[in-house]
């Protein structure tokens, strides 16, 4: 069960870096906050940290390596992706 778990939280590392590219380098972030009324990024925060939490948790009932390989490899990636959009959130409204 751990490693199939491992295998979702890697895939929903990826999903929520490619959701990151998305909305910083397209013009879905105008149209989705012109809809929406609100910032996608402190969402794609809140999944971001969720993954991480869910990612840490996998990563002590693994005992794979290639699971762990994985785990791993979703927890530096979230941690930096959370930093990154805890910056774009806390800070990004100062520089207007």
């Amino acid at each position: 069960m751990p490693e199939k778990l491992s295998h979702f939280v890697f895939i929903l590392s990826f999903i929520c870096l490619g959701l990151f590219l998305l909305m910083g380098f397209s013009p879905l972030y105008d149209i989705y906050l012109n809809k929406i009324g609100h910032r996608p990024f402190s969402l794609l925060l809140l999944l971001t940290v969720l993954v991480f939490l869910v990612s840490v948790f996998v990563l002590k009932k693994v005992q794979n390596w290639q699971a762990g390989f994985h785990v791993l490899f979703s927890i530096i990636l979230t941690l930096f992706l959370s930093s990154v959009l805890a910056i774009i959130v806390f800070f990004g409204g100062l520089f207007r």
